[in-house]
């Protein structure tokens, strides 16, 4: 009996469709298709699904992809070997704007291994605690990629096991604060994708969990990180000078005991909180006290959940927090060299960074440039799959409205209609 793989040779060859072709019709990665093909990785449903569509197979594909699961057992049966293997191959595989999707409908039918740890007997070590963290900060990766209305799920998915684990295995005390400790990154995470699925209310309480959690690991960089996602979520949506005071006490709070690059992060976010409350000298002394957090950064200092700050994303931050203030002279030059950086391969980033270009543009009364930025952010946004990148095309359409007898703005609102 043929393979699903040798099936799929077969009849991509009838067709006369390259691999490279069919990997973009059925909108999956063409290197993990080449190794399905190859029978070196299994298909998922998903994939047999989208492939047998792309060839016009009907259902005969999808039966042959079930077959062809077979999961190397243990004698015995399933065992820790096999759980472990299956996870890390997961995590092993470093999203791209190409693979971010796949990764995510893999995940959510692939069993994390906080689940076997229960199964297998109830105390827990610290290789526990250190696989959560893996997974969390393959989940962050996933983010870059792919907006919260699609990966949502699998934070929440993540974080209910990683309670359960928490709630009812035993484990040491040390082991119980690193269980803590990475609940709390999860809970971060978790509320940034909610929140970027448009669910700002459930956002709320995974950051206000996290902020629980990280106090009892006596985690305080954690913590500061959860209270300072939480004061960036209220800034865009809520109170802004309820927001600078969580903005502040995550300043505070990340003083000591949080690495320079945490310290940058929750003061820029504090400068973002001044910025929507029309604090402008608030600004100038968060942003400065973020340069200087980030001028010290020593190398192997930082965790990593600040993975994603660099010089780019310091200097967009300024730009954003000056336009605004309604200072284009000063917002302009630093988006323009600060989004030359991003590209469709961080679509949602690039989407909101060139909404802000768009918007400071416009301030200084250069409307075309402004709509030709507006356009980029639109169609990155259609890829986002962003509640922020959403509501900031929605902010444009609004802006442009005084300007519509300009051509370029009429081309603008009319694709975004």
């Amino acid at each position: 009996m043929e393979t699903f793989g040798e099936a799929l040779r077969r009849l991509r060859t009838e067709r006369g469709i390259s691999l490279r072709e069919l990997a973009r019709r059925a909108s999956v990665d063409p290197g993990h298709l080449s190794r399905v093909e190859a029978g070196r990785r299994p298909p998922t449903p998903q994939m047999a699904a989208a492939v047998a569509r792309a060839l016009k197979a009907g259902s005969a594909l999808q039966e042959l992809a079930r077959r062809s699961v077979r999961i190397r057992l243990q004698a015995g049966g399933w065992g820790r070997r096999d759980v472990d293997e299956l996870a890390a191959a997961l995590v092993a595989e470093a999203p791209t704007a190409d693979t971010a999707l796949r990764l995510a409908h893999e995940w959510l039918v692939t069993d994390p291994p906080q689940v076997y740890e229960l199964s297998a007997g109830r105390h827990v070590g610290i290789g526990a605690a250190d696989a959560v963290r893996t997974r969390v900060h393959q989940l962050r990766l996933l983010d870059d990629h792919a907006g919260g209305t699609a990966t949502h799920e699998l934070a929440v998915r993540e974080l209910s096991v990683t309670v359960d684990l928490l709630r009812d295995a035993a484990y040491s005390e040390a082991v119980g604060r690193a269980l803590l400790s990475v609940l709390a990154e999860l809970c971060q995470i978790a509320g940034w994708m909610t929140s970027d699925a448009g669910r700002p209310a459930e956002a709320v309480r995974y950051y206000l969990t996290g902020v629980r959690s990280a106090h009892a690991a006596g985690d305080a960089a954690v913590a500061a990180s959860n209270l300072s996602s939480l004061a960036y979520q209220e800034s865009n949506i809520g109170d802004s000078r309820h927001a600078v005071l969580l903005a502040a006490s995550a300043v505070r709070g990340a003083e000591r005991t949080t690495s320079a690059a945490g310290r940058a992060i929750v003061a820029e976010r504090l400068a973002w909180a001044c910025a929507r409350a029309g604090e402008p000298r608030g600004v100038d002394r968060a942003l400065g006290e973020a340069d200087e957090a980030y001028a010290g950064r020593l190398p192997g200092d930082d965790p990593q959940w600040t993975y994603w700050l660099d010089e780019a994303e310091m200097a967009v931050m300024a730009g954003r927090c000056w336009t605004q203030l309604r200072r284009p002279l000063r917002a302009v030059p630093i988006l323009e060299a600060a989004t030359r950086g991003y590209g469709a391969d961080r679509a949602r980033e690039s989407a909101l960074y060139l909404s802000w270009l768009a918007e400071a543009y416009l301030q200084a009364g250069e409307v075309e440039r402004a709509a030709e930025a507006a356009l980029r952010a639109l169609d990155l946004d259609r890829r986002a799959g962003s509640s922020r990148s959403a509501s900031r095309i929605g902010t444009l359409r609004r802006l442009f409205e005084p300007y519509a007898g300009s051509a370029a703005v009429a081309g603008f609102q009319e694709a975004s209609r």
